[in-house]
């Protein structure tokens, strides 16, 4: 296996009024390498809360940057990063700051080569008429009343062969819902 190690830390601070403060270089590059065409001057000003999609997630963040602002310890916890190509296991730390504001830090912990999985790629086309739910902490894929893991859910629905790729929502599964409301976040 090749070694596909990433040193970068990728920081982003909200302010008291959860409004996006700061964004570091490694932040808008990683966002870019993950066809995310933004740039400071399109994020800063926003809510985090307005790039989040479903209820579940903003509820999530806000008990965890709760948390980090009442200062008891900074948050980690582990998530899945993915391309359309390689598998990542990140790292996140929320950190509350002077002035109400909270830090987050995330690092690459280890990079897998995987098959292109099409429906992650956000320069392909995909179909309005058919989504998915994939949760936004461990990429598993809710098909049906189940969550499998990503590279299952495409095997089982066949999705490598299919012309129209699914509308992608993200949300979150009931394992990661649990951990992630644990005290700390942690793994």
């Amino acid at each position: 296996m090749q070694d596909l190690r990433d040193n970068r830390e990728f920081v982003h601070r909200v302010d008291a009024d959860d409004r996006l403060c700061f964004v570091n270089a490694e932040w808008l590059a990683f966002a870019e390498e993950n066809g995310w065409h933004i740039s400071a001057d399109k994020v800063l000003g926003t809510s985090i809360m307005a790039h989040m999609a479903d209820v579940e997630t903003r509820h999530l963040y806000r008990l965890l940057m709760s948390r980090a602002r009442a200062g008891v310890h900074p948050v980690r916890f582990e998530y899945r990063c993915d391309s359309p190509a390689l598998r990542r296991l990140m790292e996140m730390r929320i950190v509350g700051q002077e002035l109400g504001q909270v830090e987050f830090r995330s690092r690459v912990l280890r990079v897998e080569p995987h098959d292109a999985i099409r429906m992650l790629d956000v320069s392909l086309p995909h179909s309005r008429d058919h989504c998915l739910q994939i949760c936004g902490w461990c990429k598993a894929v809710q098909v049906q009343s189940a969550w499998l893991a990503l590279e299952e859910a495409v095997q089982r629905l066949a999705l490598l062969a299919d012309a129209a790729l699914p509308q992608l929502s993200h949300g979150i599964c009931p394992d990661c819902s649990d951990r992630m409301t644990q005290v700390g976040g942690g793994p």
